[in-house]
């Protein structure tokens, strides 16, 4: 009865008519009985929905159709006309039926097969290939696949395995429709095969694989692909799921587009099994046993075909891709939309549905029953497969997939593991396209607003939140921004739904982002159009608010309310959260700053609300009061917990640029009273893991102060020409330094280092803090003449700064009330101060001294500047004072460093050591019984952190982690004060250093006893000095600090006045001392033989034999070995290399020995190493007799040397060294003093103190051989004879041999006289004596008298050898009696009887013996103790010699006697007393009357004194009693100034008064009668001690301007201005060199003016003769060129020459308005060239201490240049042939020079000339290089200046008036002719043409074009075309850019045809 109806069931085929039998069979294939069978059951079944039965539990979920036929369990039932009874069999049926209505276009195999067996196939294939026969080929093909399909549950092996094998070698001959067809016949299920049997699968997979070996190089596959693999996912799945058929599989799901989810995400398992799901359960396969076999080896054969890697997976439907998919959505759509229940759809189509989400419609289908089948327990894994590739692939946006989107949102599970697969689903879905997220979050919130929201909203916003961190939050707060914006009012729903969402999403969402999401401008039109726009930005204010204060987590409050109770927990929680609140508050303020001014004109009340409120400085009620949240228990924590917040840098910049600005309703003081609270704010939460107040910008402190600067009204009218001052508001302007002070301490590097550098104040302030003293002047003002100063320029400040103040506000008034304004009722005067922030430093008030107080006691700003190493503020201070300012608060700065000493700097630690060093050596007094128990806890604690100082110094040096730098700061610190001149200074570093070095060198004291005896020898010697002698050489990086000690002490022994301690530095630097460098080297020899030369004193103590040191030899040792390894060094340079720069050679001489060797060395160290062996060999080991062979060889001649700079024969050995080598008892050097010596030199030695007798001997034979020579010539130089015979006779007495012949020469001119020697010639006799003393009673004085031996007396009276163990012999009576006799013979000799050997005669005899005696030294010094006794018998002596005047040899004998006692206490160990004064005091006043026959004589002596630097005050004082008397003054000038020469080198105290003398007395009754040769002396005196001063400073590289001369230059000058008024009309020649001579020396300067030559200057020109200047401007204006002139001194006088008052004396006082200037020098041409020479001379020497050097000309040289511009064009006096000369010889100088920077400066010269007199470019051509030159547009004058200016000024002015018009056009072409003529004239005025453009942009087109400007800005751009090419020079490129700038603003004003046609005329214009 179903028969008439079969063909309903089918869909038409596009391709042909479906008249085939159902496709279950091949086609004509087999018996009839096959091909009939299939067709019943199609014949019969009608499928019908309502004939399935409802209640199957068992059966699939869907009924899908199936590939396969029906077939019978066990044998194929007949034709029935009825359908089976049996479920199972109508089941079958409906499959069948479904299956050709599904598919109705899979065509049956139209080719006829070709049957052969399969051993043949491979050569049947072969045969028909070669005969070309593709039907054959085919049909075989066919054939085969017949075969496989009729034998599915077992194929021949060898038929597979053919077609495998031919697969692989050729593919393409399956590629053919017919066998495509075949092939795809066995992808279907066969129908002969049972229901439940699954159908053997292996036939499939080959058909797969030799389908894709077929197609896989095709990219085009046929459509038939997509129906079987339709047919079979909906089917069993045979082929589909097969791990097998992957790779083709893959290919064909390419045609759907879908991304497929990874097998990781699928839930439903693919284990690789071969058939599908079937509710009835799978049954075994009815296959034969060895079925598995076969299996296996078909399996293995695939894999070798097509392994799955092998397999290539590319768009196969690209072209059919809208067919597959009109197809893929008809039989999905078929199956969805049939009657059916819901949960009866099979899991299969969810597969399907799976692969082909790839179309939108299908997810939109998918979606909308994808909650249901979610819910069906035996849908869920493929369903949630489903959900996942839904999700994955919903990749468009557009309306199906935002309409899938908010189904998906729609979707409620409950289930955990169904719901942890649905966040995972939607994370897949905000990958798959960026818009799903905005409309997920977006969908979401409104969800869960509405009434019908999903309890799982919270939970998927988390996921999103999780999933997109940085764009969820912003597209959550663009949906909260979308809720305010409505008309009613969401605040509250809002802040509740915030909280919500921060609960349920545990806090893990990014505030910062949201936060900046809340604040982003919106475009859209209903936020453009929006109508509570107030409201908004307070709403969002409120937002942000909150957003903040939930960031506060359980974590952040726990860790919060810890560091409120001092614990450290969680405190990385805590920073992240307050760096967070820091964050978005800076997005807040520039959303206030730059976005809100865009939505909308808040009101400046709401404005500033909302400022507040973001920063938390707002009342608190205002963030609690919408809803009551946060709690009443937490509102102050939690605002306190927002507030106290590291401050950003953006955030503080940005407050004062609001309050900068005009357009925002935030005031200057307001945002300043902000700025300061935040900074301060933040700066209480100050920790060492917080950046709290990090600013890099130096910006912020030109913003700061201008904040502060006080704007006068607007309105008020200033008058013309007044320039206001600029002034602050003082209570902003000291606020603004506190707050700037804060900022410097956090910001030490940026901040700090320019406020330091560029800001006096905020120096001053910083300085304040550090060092804890608030006082004015800061206490680091060491200098009190500097504190004199500030606080006086202070005061001039002050006053300035009233008056100013004073006339600003009366201007003010004026223009306002007409009051006259005075200090009592001024307004502004108490409430402005001058704004001069890089001046000097103000006193500040002392309310501001209390804040700065008391902010440095809250903050600690101190701590943080002095804690800063870059910049190191704090060793700048210490540097810049003395120890004893800097300790009071340096000592709390270490003691409040709270036991971290590594913050401070190494030099304050060194510091702060000396001052406890200090402390420790001031006498400590003892504790007082009332002191408390505090101080005494403070001191234990003071010593406790000295020790650690000093562990911590000792650490540095001597730790494990010692460093180069460190090591050498510590020990810089310290060497640099030994060589103070201070001897305190000096002192406390050697105690610090051996604190330092010595204390904890090392631990163990075994190891120091061990090494104390390894080097015991100087140590012993020197027991104070171990910390240089042993401690230092054993530090562990001595050799990187082993050369700045020794340089250090090289300096330090030219200070160090303690014999001890220059002895341990000589034996430190001979031992340790770097001589690897040859320079180095040089420098020790040089310096130590400075030592030995120069300080005599100190040598002389050092190797006195009375002194008897005992480091003496130590300390000569160390001398010999340094000078004996420097001469060996030295001599074994090559005589061509050059040891020194040219500028030391004058001082350097060529030596050259007999032997061949040569050196060149400074004459000092020859003479060092001479007077080293002066003092003869040392004990034990050295290398004396070395040196001694090297420089005096035996029997040899000595080296010879020569000048290095004029190679001329030099003196090695002057008379002053050759007298010490006489004097020394070194025999060869005594012989080698002696050669070659003059008769002159002879008598000069003889009569000197101290010689050996041996030495002695020697001399007086060498006087008879001279007698013998030359006897006139020797007579001739002996002055007296009588004293020089009575000097041989006492030789003699001493054991002189020699001397006779000489005596004998003396002898015949003297007159016979009486021999009173016979008693001096006595010997005396030193044994005990017994005195044959009459005595007159026992108790009565003794009688002496002169036949007594009062040598025996005097020793009696003087033991030179007094034991303690028994009483000195009372020498009382016997000075009595001694004391009586000489008195009675003073009375005697006053009445004039004198006797010829009394009494006193016989004493000065037996003293004089006793002094030539070897005891001479203990006798003056047992006198020197006894001068009770011995002063009054030198005075009763001294009285005797007073009256017995006459009695010359009395005389003589007393002045030696005298002299001799004198040499022995002339000695630094000898203590000065009464004896040494009374000594000195006679020699004084009568020695010389007596020995000195003429003045020459004493000056003679007095020269020999300085050479030798004994003391010159006996010597001088005698040539002064010599002159006082009227002797003629008969000494040569040279001697005369050679000896003034040296007492200004020593700064004798008698220089003035000799001096006095000289020209008063000497020289008016010597030979010269004329002041010439006093004033050639006094300035010989001055150029030669200014030359000293200049090779002094030669090592000064500071050296001032004015070098300061030495001490007596005053006296000098004082006497020259005496001598001579004019200064230069007595000796022209050398008072002209000591006025304008150059002055040259090799330092870093390359000149010094002496600070005397102003004031001899200012006396020439005030008080010379006309005459006398006439000649001296001659003298300099026609100085031949070789002798160079200081051009500063030359053009300073001519200068003062035009200005001397002198001039304008009986002129008219007041100057006519009309006067004409009159010029004073008239110069000739030649003349005003050697003034522009001086010029130029100036200029360069003034460049050479330019940091630019000679490369090019600095602003210095041009502005020097200008300002002796005055001077030329006075001396020019206007005359233009002048100028023309001037001008030509610069032109001419600047070709000569070429390229080169006195080219430039003659250029700048010229320039300016050409400025001054514009007219010259008519007479001389000027260099196109001149023009250009720099110079032309900065501050110099010009001639034509005014008139330039009136012209641009009547240029610019766009008048009405025809008259107006007139002048602009008039000017127009003035300037024309001037830009043609002289362009650089008128670029000078280039910024006022751009200034006067810019005001008049600000108008439209249309009152531009009406107010004629548009004239002006075309004349001004036809001039700039003028002006090409110069104006594009880099001096004018501001000022033109500037104006193009204005010209193109105008441009865009109008409209663009206006800016067409304005643009066309300024073109035409210009053109």
């Amino acid at each position: 009865m179903n028969r008439p109806k079969p063909t309903t069931l089918r869909r038409p085929s596009a391709a042909k008519p479906s008249g085939h039998p159902p496709p279950g069979d091949f086609i004509a294939l087999g018996s009839k009985g096959q091909t009939s069978e299939p067709k019943a059951p199609a014949a019969l079944l009608k499928p019908s929905p309502s004939g399935l039965p409802s209640d199957r539990k068992r059966e699939p979920p869907s009924s899908l159709p199936s590939s396969s036929g029906l077939s019978s369990l066990a044998k194929r039932p007949k034709l029935s006309s009825t359908p089976p009874v049996s479920a199972l069999g109508r089941l079958a049926d409906v499959a069948a039926v479904d299956k050709r209505a599904i598919s109705p276009s899979i065509k049956e195999p139209s080719v006829v097969p070709i049957e052969v067996p399969p051993a043949v196939l491979l050569d049947e294939i072969e045969a028909a290939e070669a005969e070309g026969n593709d039907d054959r080929i085919e049909g075989v093909l066919c054939g085969a696949v017949k075969q496989l399909k009729m034998n599915r549950a077992k194929p021949d092996i060898t038929l597979y395995l053919s077609l495998m094998f031919l697969a692989k070698i050729k593919p393409n001959v399956f590629a053919t429709e017919g066998v495509i067809e075949a092939l795809c016949s066995l992808l279907r299920r066969d129908a002969s095969i049972n229901f439940k049997a699954k159908g053997n699968n292996l036939v499939s997979v080959l058909a797969c694989n030799l389908l894709m070996a077929a197609y896989e190089e095709d990219e085009n596959w046929p459509e038939i692909f997509v129906k079987v693999y339709i047919e079979d996912s909906l089917g069993e799945r045979i082929w589909v799921d097969s791990s097998h058929c992957k790779n083709f599989v893959d290919n064909i799901q390419t045609a759907f587009t879908t991304k497929m989810p990874p097998k990781s995400m699928l839930l439903q398992a693919d284990t690789g099994r071969s058939g599908g799901d079937l509710s009835a359960g799978n049954s075994p396969h009815p296959s034969t046993p060895d079925e598995d076999e076969g299996q296996t080896e078909l399996l293995i054969a695939e894999e070798k075909l097509s392994p799955e890697d092998e397999g290539q997976v590319m768009p196969r439907y690209e072209e059919l891709a809208e067919g597959v998919e009109d197809y893929v959505l008809d039989v999905l759509k078929d199956q969805l939309n049939r009657r059916q229940p819901m949960d009866n759809v099979s899991r299969n189509l969810l597969r399907l549905l799976t692969a082909t989400c790839g179309y939108k419609e299908v997810r939109l289908m998918a979606i909308q029953r994808l909650e249901m089948w979610l819910q069906n327990p035996k849908l869920t894994r493929p369903a949630q497969d489903l959900l996942m590739s839904l999700c994955m692939n919903c990749n468009t946006h557009g309306s199906d997939d935002m309409e899938v989107v908010s189904n998906l949102i729609k979707i409620r599970l409950k289930p955990k593991v169904l719901l942890n697969h649905y966040m995972l689903c939607v994370r897949e879905l905000l990958n798959a396209h960026r818009d799903n997220l905005g409309t997920m979050v977006k969908l979401l919130i409104f969800n869960e607003l509405s009434n019908s929201r999903n309890p799982n909203n919270m939970q998927v916003l988390h996921t999103v939140l999780q999933h997109s961190p940085e764009q969820a939050p912003k597209f959550l707060a663009m949906v909260f921004q979308d809720l305010l914006t409505n008309k009613d009012d969401y605040l509250r729903a809002s802040r509740a739904l915030l909280r919500e969402i921060i609960k349920q999403t545990k806090h893990e969402i990014n505030f910062q982002s949201f936060c900046l999401g809340l604040m982003q401008e919106r475009k859209e039109p209903s936020y453009v159009d929006m109508e509570f726009k107030e409201r908004f930005v307070i709403q969002v204010t409120d937002l942000l608010t909150v957003s903040m204060m939930l960031g506060i987590t359980a974590q952040v409050k726990e860790a919060g309310i810890a560091w409120d109770k001092g614990e450290k927990k969680n405190l990385e929680v805590l920073r992240a959260f307050q760096n967070q609140i820091a964050a978005i508050q800076r997005d807040a303020v520039w959303w206030l700053h730059t976005v809100v001014p865009t939505i909308s004109k808040v009101g400046p009340k709401d404005y500033v609300h909302c400022l507040h409120k973001v920063l938390f400085t707002e009342q608190p009620e205002t963030y609690y009061k919408w809803d009551n949240w946060p709690p009443e228990s937490d509102r102050n924590f939690f605002l306190r917990l927002c507030s106290e917040v590291p401050l950003l840098e953006d955030t503080l910049m940005r407050i004062l640029v609001i309050g900068l600005s005009r357009d925002l309703p935030l005031g200057p003081a307001d945002a300043m009273e902000l700025a300061d609270h935040l900074v301060k704010r933040a700066a209480g939460v100050q920790s060492d893991d917080l950046d709290v107040l990090k600013v890099e910008r130096i910006q912020l402190i030109d913003a700061v102060l201008n904040l502060c600067t006080y704007h006068h009204p607007e309105n008020i009218q200033l008058p013309a020409g007044y320039q206001p001052p600029n002034l602050a508001i003082s209570t902003l302007y000291w606020k603004a330094w506190l707050l700037l002070l804060v900022v410097a301490a956090f910001n030490p590097q940026k901040i700090g280092l320019a406020a330091w550098d560029g800001y006096p104040t905020l120096k001053m302030l910083m300085e304040m803090v550090m060092t804890n003293n608030y006082s004015y002047p800061p206490c680091t003002v060491a200098d009190e003449e500097t504190k004199t100063e500030m606080i006086s320029r202070e005061l001039q400040i002050s006053q300035r700064e009233k008056q100013e103040i004073l006339a600003f506000e009366s201007h003010l008034a004026a223009a306002s009330t007409k009051q006259t304004i005075t200090e009592s009722n001024s307004l502004l005067l108490s409430q402005l101060t001058s704004l001069d922030p890089q001046g000097p430093p103000r006193r500040p008030p002392p309310h501001i001294q209390e804040q700065v107080k008391t902010l440095n006691q809250s903050l600690r700003l101190g701590h943080l500047l002095c804690r800063s190493r870059s910049p190191d503020f704090l060793l700048n201070i210490i540097q810049r004072q003395a120890s004893s300012q800097s300790m009071p608060w340096l000592a709390d700065l270490v003691q409040s460093s709270e036991g971290s000493l590594d913050v401070l700097p190494v030099q304050c630690l060194c510091e702060f050591l000396l001052h406890d060093a200090a402390d420790d050596s001031s006498p400590a007094e003892d504790e007082e019984e009332g002191e408390s128990k505090e101080q005494r806890a403070k001191k234990r604690q003071r010593q406790q952190k000295q020790r650690q100082l000093l562990l911590r110094l000792q650490d540095l040096l001597l730790g494990s982690k010692a460093d180069e730098q460190t090591t050498r700061e510590v020990l810089d610190y310290f060497l640099r004060r030994l060589s103070s001149s201070q001897v305190a200074s000096r002192v406390l570093a050697m105690k610090g250093l051996s604190l330092v070095l010595s204390e904890s060198g090392l631990r163990d004291g075994e190891d120091r006893d061990q090494l104390m005896e390894d080097d015991s020898r100087d140590f012993e010697l020197l027991p104070g000095y171990q910390w240089l002698l042993q401690d230092l050489p054993k530090l562990p990086l001595f050799d990187s600090v082993r050369a700045m000690t020794a340089s250090a002490l090289q300096q330090a022994i030219h200070m160090e006045t303690d014999p001890q301690t220059i002895s341990a530095y000589l034996i430190y630097l001979s031992q340790h001392a770097p001589v690897e460098d040859q320079a180095q080297h040089n420098d020790l020899a040089l310096d130590v033989a400075r030592l030995i030369v120069e300080r005599s004193t100190i040598m002389s103590t050092l190797f006195s034999k009375h002194s008897c040191r005992p480091e003496s030899d130590a300390v000569l040792s160390a001398l010999v070995s340094v000078f004996s390894s420097y001469v060996r060094r030295m001599r074994k340079t090559k005589e061509g290399e050059d040891l020194y720069s040219w500028s030391e050679s004058q001082d350097q001489v060529f030596l050259r020995w007999t032997s061949g060797e040569t050196a060149t060395m400074h004459i000092l160290v020859v003479h060092a190493m001479v007077i080293l062996l002066t003092l003869g060999p040392p004990k034990g080991e050295s290398d004396f007799y070395a040196l001694l062979d090297i420089w005096f060889p035996d029997k040899k001649p000595l080296p010879t040397a020569f000048l290095v700079d004029t190679s001329e024969e030099a003196l090695l050995l002057p008379d002053w060294l050759k007298l010490r080598m006489i004097r020394s008892e070194v025999s060869r050097l005594v012989d080698a003093a002696l050669q070659d010596l003059e008769p002159q030199q002879l008598l000069l030695f003889v009569q000197s103190f101290g010689i050996p007798v041996s030495s002695m001997s020697k001399l007086l034979q060498y006087l008879d051989q001279a007698v013998s020579h030359d006897p006139q010539t020797l007579e001739q130089n002996i002055m007296d004879k009588n004293y020089m015979a009575h000097l041989v006779e006492v030789q003699h007495e001493r054991g002189a041999t020699g001397g006779h012949t000489f005596h004998a020469l003396l002898s015949a001119s003297l007159t016979p006289q009486k021999d009173s020697a016979e008693v001096s010639r006595a010997k005396v006799t030193l044994e005990t004596v017994h005195p044959s003393v009459k005595m007159r009673a026992a108790n009565q004085v003794p009688v002496i008298g002169p036949e007594d031996d009062l040598a025996a007396i005097f020793l009696q009276m003087f033991p030179l050898k007094v034991d303690p163990r028994w009483p000195a012999p009372p020498s009382r009576p016997l000075s009595l009696a001694l004391q009586q006799a000489l008195a009675q013979e003073l009375a005697r000799v006053r009445k004039g009887h004198i006797q010829a050997a009394g009494i006193a005669v016989c004493l000065l005899q037996a003293l004089a013996g006793l002094l030539n005696s070897a005891h001479a030294g203990a006798l003056v010094m047992a006198m020197h103790r006894n001068h009770t006794v011995s002063c009054p018998l030198l005075r009763q002596l001294h009285l005797y010699q007073r009256l017995v005047s006459q009695d010359m040899t009395f005389s003589s004998l007393f002045f030696k006697s005298v002299v001799q006692m004198l040499t022995w206490l002339d000695n630094p160990t000898v203590e000065a007393g009464p004896m040494q004064t009374l000594l000195k005091s006679l020699a004084a006043q009568y020695s010389h009357k007596h020995r000195i026959t003429d003045v020459r004589t004493g000056f003679l002596h007095l020269a020999e004194t300085l050479a030798y630097r004994r003391d010159s005050e006996v010597a001088v004082r005698g040539v002064i009693a010599s002159l006082r008397a009227g002797e003629r003054c008969n000494a040569e000038p040279e001697l005369v100034g050679k000896v003034l020469q040296d007492l200004m080198e020593v700064r004798s105290p008698f220089l003035e008064e000799l001096l006095s003398l000289l020209m008063t007395v000497g020289m008016a009754t010597g030979a010269t009668s004329s002041t010439a040769g006093p004033v050639a002396m006094v300035i010989s005196l001055l150029l030669q001690e200014t030359e000293e001063q200049l090779v002094k400073k030669e090592v000064d590289s500071k050296a001032p301007e004015f070098s300061r001369t030495g001490p007596s230059s005053g006296l000098l000058v004082d006497w020259l201005e005496k001598l001579d008024p004019e200064v230069t009309s007595v000796c022209p020649d050398l008072q002209q060199k000591l006025l304008f001579v150059l002055n040259k020396f090799n330092g870093s300067h390359g000149t010094l003016v002496p600070s005397y030559r102003p004031y001899l200057l200012a006396l020439l020109t005030h008080q010379s003769s006309w005459s006398t200047l006439h000649q001296c401007i001659s003298a300099v204006l026609n100085k031949p060129r070789d002798q160079r002139l200081n051009p500063t001194s030359a053009l300073d006088f001519l200068w003062a020459c035009g200005h001397i008052p002198r001039i304008w004396q009986g002129r008219d006082q007041k100057t006519p308005q009309k006067r004409s200037e009159k010029f004073v020098l008239r110069l000739k041409p030649e003349e005003l060239i050697s003034l522009v020479d001086l010029i130029l001379s100036e200029s360069e020497l003034n460049c050479r201490d330019s940091p630019h050097g000679k490369m090019s000309l600095d602003r210095a040289s041009c502005s020097l240049i200008q300002s002796r511009l005055p001077l030329l064009q006075s001396c020019c006096h206007g005359d233009m042939e002048s100028v023309k000369k001037v001008a030509e010889y610069l032109v001419n100088c600047a070709k000569k020079w070429g390229d080169s920077v006195m080219s430039r400066r003659c250029q700048n010269l010229l320039l300016q000339i050409y400025l001054h007199f514009p007219e010259v470019i008519q007479h001389v051509t000027l260099p196109e290089a001149t023009l250009s030159s720099e110079g032309a547009a900065d501050g110099s004058a010009c001639k034509l200046d005014v008139l330039v200016h009136r012209l641009i000024t009547l240029l610019a002015d766009t008048g009405d008036s025809k008259s107006a018009e007139s002048r602009s056009s008039d000017a127009n072409l003035a300037c024309r002719k001037l830009a043609v003529s002289h362009p650089i004239l008128l670029l000078r005025h280039l910024p006022m043409v751009a200034a006067l453009l810019h005001g008049r942009i600000h108008l439209n087109i249309q009152e531009f074009r009406q107010q004629n400007h548009l004239t002006f800005f075309s004349d001004v751009l036809a001039i700039l075309e003028l002006l090409q090419p110069l104006v594009f020079h880099s001096d004018h490129q501001r000022a033109l850019q500037d104006c193009l700038l204005s010209i193109m603003k105008v441009l865009q004003v109008g409209k663009k045809a206006d800016s067409y046609k304005v643009g066309m005329r300024f073109s035409v214009c210009s053109t």
